[in-house]
């Protein structure tokens, strides 16, 4: 009998110690919040596009120390989102993310890239380059695409609290 009680109770405190490591884990991500951004073009593989601008809008989490994670998107008209996540470091006053990125457009073309941001911890302005290869899936063209654009970011939303930290959390659920 003794024994029945003492392997429930080795499961119980197995249990709640799990627990406590989960809590631990999902504390060390923090949502800071979501804003947009102008981008204006400043230069692209296709000059025509020079000039041009549109809008980001994303969220940023920290995950913790100087760790960030970027989700966010951009639309453009009636065409299909253009999707962008990934992560970063603040490394002085600089926000540096490189974002992976996919457009499925509403005609026959396919797009992924890799975008690099540099975003200002003031201001919350940056500038970015991208460099993507795209593809028609059009059974007479199946052609690729590559491009590269690069450009300017200008706070357009709510800022961003970048100098939050997640520090006094983790600190008390320690204790």
């Amino acid at each position: 009998m003794k024994g029945k009680f003492f392997v429930l109770g080795l499961a119980m405190l197995l249990l709640l110690g799990l627990s406590i490591g989960n809590a631990l884990a999902a504390s060390s991500v923090t949502y800071l919040g979501k804003s947009t951004w102008i981008a204006t073009i400043t230069d692209d593989t296709k000059p025509e596009n020079i000039g041009a601008s549109f809008t980001i809008t994303g969220g940023i989490s920290k995950v913790g120390d100087e760790f960030y994670l970027f989700q966010g998107y951009v639309t453009q008209g009636s065409d299909g989102p253009f999707v962008i996540s990934g992560s970063g470091f603040m490394m002085g006053t600089t926000l540096i993310f490189t974002l992976c990125e996919s457009q499925k457009h509403t005609d026959t073309w396919r797009d992924g890239g890799v975008m690099h941001v540099e975003i200002d911890k003031t201001t919350q302005g940056g500038t970015f380059y991208d460099i993507g290869h795209d593809f028609n899936i059009d059974a007479g063209s199946r052609a690729f695409d590559q491009r590269y654009t690069a450009g300017t970011l200008a706070l357009a939303g709510s800022p961003i609290p970048l100098s939050a930290t997640t520090v006094p959390q983790q600190f008390l659920l320690l204790n």
